[in-house]
């Protein structure tokens, strides 16, 4: 079944964005016109809204308006012109963007899947969270229906629902030729676990874990829990889609492959 997209965003450029002409293949790939439907797509060649150097807004192409966005000007990330395979890209180094309700995005609880487009030189601190759900305040621990998606270890991106003491995760597959390598990583749910995909490889399965209400508040570039600092996820990002079901193995190569012409790097 398609996904049904109200008042969807044409696709055009950010304003003093240089844009490089799509091949064919690349051109022609739209997440929006997948099977399992799209609730958000932020793309920096896209969607970002410029305030001087860094970005206040990452605009969600998928028509359902799941901005993110950050009002602070020294936590807005910056906006690099060239990237992976030339093309822009948002680098985070001690940023924050928050956005839309990833509970209330999901029809099914237990169905989900979160890709991310990372590009040369993240860091791998295993509590750098490219991505996190959360609730709205600080928490003694991370309780039970929180989701997190980031670097790892050295092997590269994991994550999974957390319950007090962080079990429950997934790691990467070491798959990556060395920390900081451009990755295509995705962190998925389905009846059968929790599960990682990086580059074309399966990582590790956790035990299935349907989303808790608590698990709200999108938050893209730190982890904001367990009563410290916030920490943070160091290193580049070009795109983002979170998809409300469990994406079919061929959407999935689908995906790499368009990774893979688009921004240059080998994802299989």
């Amino acid at each position: 079944m398609s996904a049904t997209r109200s008042n969807p965003r044409k696709l055009s450029p950010s304003r003093n964005n240089h844009v490089l002409r799509d091949s064919p293949k690349t051109a022609d790939f739209d997440p929006r016109n997948m099977q399992t439907p799209l609730k958000v797509w932020c793309r920096s060649d896209l969607g970002a809204v410029l305030n001087g150097s860094d970005v206040s807004k990452w605009l969600d192409m998928s028509g359902n308006g799941s901005d993110f966005a950050q009002t602070t000007a020294a936590d807005q990330p910056a906006f690099q012109q060239s990237g992976e395979g030339g093309r822009p890209q948002i680098s985070w180094d001690d940023h924050r963007m928050v956005g839309g309700d990833f509970y209330a995005m999901m029809a099914d609880k237990g169905e989900w899947t979160i890709v991310g487009v990372f590009g040369k030189g993240w860091s791998d601190f295993q509590s750098n969270s490219a991505f996190q759900n959360s609730p709205n305040a600080l928490t003694a621990n991370p309780s039970v229906g929180q989701m997190g998606f980031g670097p790892m270890n050295s092997d590269g991106f994991g994550g999974g629902i957390y319950n007090a003491g962080y079990s429950d995760s997934v790691a990467a597959a070491g798959t990556i030729g060395a920390v900081g390598d451009p990755v295509v990583a995705m962190l998925f749910s389905d009846s059968g676990g929790i599960k990682s995909r990086q580059n074309g490889a399966a990582g590790s399965t956790a035990a299935a874990r349907d989303l808790t209400s608590i698990a709200t508040t999108l938050r893209l570039g730190d982890i904001a829990d367990n009563g410290r600092a916030d920490e943070f996820y160091d290193g580049p990002m070009s795109e983002l889609m979170i998809f409300d079901g469990t994406l079919q193995s061929y959407e999935m190569t689908q995906i790499e492959q368009y990774v893979s012409d688009r921004y240059n790097f080998r994802t299989q």
